[in-house]
């Protein structure tokens, strides 16, 4: 039998704790958004960046810290911004492959995730909120199913990472979806601090009719109204992924989206600068004239893209659109890696391979996509996605006493084609400790790993 309660669940989690005054000592390299400096000390306090230099300088301002991080042979830079993933999919890792795209959805996803109970959700979004807090990644977008009894959002609580999280909405779940997605916002959205935030989601434009598409924006619209004066709303939908698209959509709705999937979307008053378009792979020009019209951003997924044979999204293209670009994982279904260093460097190859021209994605650029692209994508490059005084305290140290790091020459060039997440040392996230020497705090891995043994029994017995 499986444990079938969240009670059972509770042994996984740590207890967070309220972040703490911390000194990060004389890291070698802070890669800061002026860029890097060499040899200085980051004080945090009160979830932020309080300061950025020397550590003498600033215990004469500032005062003690609480706690001391060494990092004499780190760099240090902002955390990655997963900005697509389905992180409970972790659960489902490996179980279903070498499928095209839509056969994988409805012939082998979707059955298994009519079964999924709430703590099985939970304890997936647990696994994938480790593997993404190990591998550098501080902020993930993610989309799921909600249950007041275990979700992603109470995983993604727990473990202390930051994220935006939304309930998909389908056709054949219309109702349901949108009540559970106005539930989700009201337990969940500005939770600790602001660190847990709530997004609406429509599957895609092939599985939402044109009138469910506005009955979630406009949804979003009241719940912007009740919810959303101190943390908006955002709005976050499949796009343009299979090649099919189009014609899926003509044939399910009768509607005719042969001359851009976000060209369509625009046209039902369903795409604007908070709208987070995942994919984006098969565009056309008025696809690109919608975005400009609007201000929707893109995150890219190439790896799981190239694994379920959809193709390659013309990143170097969206980028001279002015688009906002960020990168994401997409689920470890379909991937079958959370990792955000796998991503960046495969995004930064296709585009050198395809295109012939080396100087296409640079590290620095590419870096700066998956790190500051996320935080612009969800309007908070003010707050997160580069190290500034002020900034939340999203920070993860790599190791330069690695391997892959000797001989050390530039940082950029090192993080995008060198490095890889066991260089990982260490990870703040809202000025908290959630990994340290590479090791996870807010989660007791051993009692995971039984949780997610006793919850894919229980699936490979439903089989």
């Amino acid at each position: 039998m499986g444990i079938s309660t969240l009670s059972s669940n509770q042994s996984c989690f740590n207890p967070l704790g309220e972040p703490k005054t911390t000194l990060i000592d004389n890291a070698r390299i802070v890669l800061s958004s002026r860029g890097p400096i060499d040899t200085v000390s980051i004080l945090v306090a009160e979830r932020r960046i309080l300061a950025i230099g020397d550590k003498v300088e600033i215990r004469r301002k500032y005062g003690a810290w609480e706690e001391i991080i060494d990092a004499r042979n780190c760099l240090a830079i902002p955390g990655f911004v997963n900005n697509h993933s389905h992180i409970a999919m972790a659960l489902l890792r490996g179980l279903a492959e070498d499928l095209p795209l839509l056969n994988w959805l409805r012939d082998k996803i979707w059955p298994i995730e009519e079964r999924l109970k709430p703590w099985q959700i939970e304890i997936g979004a647990a696994l994938g909120a480790a593997e993404s807090l190990l591998s550098g990644t501080t902020c993930v977008t993610s989309i799921y199913f909600y249950d007041p009894g275990g979700s992603e959002a109470s995983a993604i609580e727990k473990t202390g990472l930051r994220g935006w999280i939304a309930h998909g909405v389908f056709d054949w779940m219309e109702e349901k979806g949108l009540r559970l997605t106005q539930e989700l916002v009201a337990h969940f959205h500005g939770k600790d601090a602001g660190r847990i935030r709530i997004a609406t989601s429509p599957h895609s434009p092939y599985s939402c009719s044109p009138d469910v598409l506005r009955k979630i924006e406009a949804l979003r619209g009241k719940l912007n109204q009740k919810f959303g004066a101190r943390y908006p709303i955002l709005n976050t939908i499949h796009v343009a992924e299979a090649r099919t698209e189009a014609h899926e959509i003509k044939t399910r709705y009768n509607v005719d989206a042969s001359r851009g999937i976000l060209k369509y979307l625009n046209s039902l008053g369903v795409l604007n600068s908070d709208t987070i378009c995942a994919h984006c792979i098969h565009l056309t020009e008025d696809d690109y004239i919608a975005l400009g019209e609007t201000g929707a951003s893109i995150a890219s997924c190439p790896i799981s893209n190239l694994k379920v044979g959809c193709g390659v999204a013309d990143l170097p293209r969206i980028i001279s659109h002015g688009t906002v670009l960020s990168l994401g994982t997409d689920g470890a279904a379909s991937n079958n890696s959370l990792d955000m260093f796998e991503t960046a460097k495969v995004a930064s190859l296709l585009a050198k391979g395809l295109k012939g021209d080396t100087t296409q994605m640079s590290s620095k650029r590419t870096f700066s996509i998956a790190t500051e692209g996320g935080a612009k994508s969800l309007h908070q490059d003010r707050e997160f996605g580069s190290l500034f005084e002020g900034a939340k305290a999203d920070i993860v140290l790599l190791d330069l006493s690695k391997i892959s790091a000797i001989p050390f020459h530039d940082p950029y060039n090192y993080i995008l084609y060198s490095a890889r997440s066991s260089n990982v040392r260490d990870v703040l996230v809202d000025g908290r400790s959630l990994v340290r020497d590479g090791e996870l705090i807010s989660v007791n891995l051993e009692n995971l790993r039984n949780r997610i043994s006793s919850a894919v029994s229980e699936i490979a017995t439903d089989d």
